[in-house]
């Protein structure tokens, strides 16, 4: 079963994708909200990153 870290890592690739073929299209409007929606799915696998370790210093 894939973890959430698993899944935003598969979207982040989709979307890195869907921009390429974006900008090969000339669809400047499509590569750029494919971007913010990369920008959020970046943030929050650096929140998850980010409370994973919080996790693994309250514990250490």
């Amino acid at each position: 079963m894939a973890t959430r870290e698993d899944e935003l890592r598969e979207l982040s690739a989709s979307l890195s994708t869907a921009i390429a073929k974006a900008r090969r299209l000339n669809l400047p409007t499509s590569a750029y909200i494919l971007s913010m929606a990369l920008v959020e799915v970046s943030r929050a696998l650096t929140d998850l990153a980010d409370h994973q370790d919080d996790g693994e210093q309250s514990r250490g």
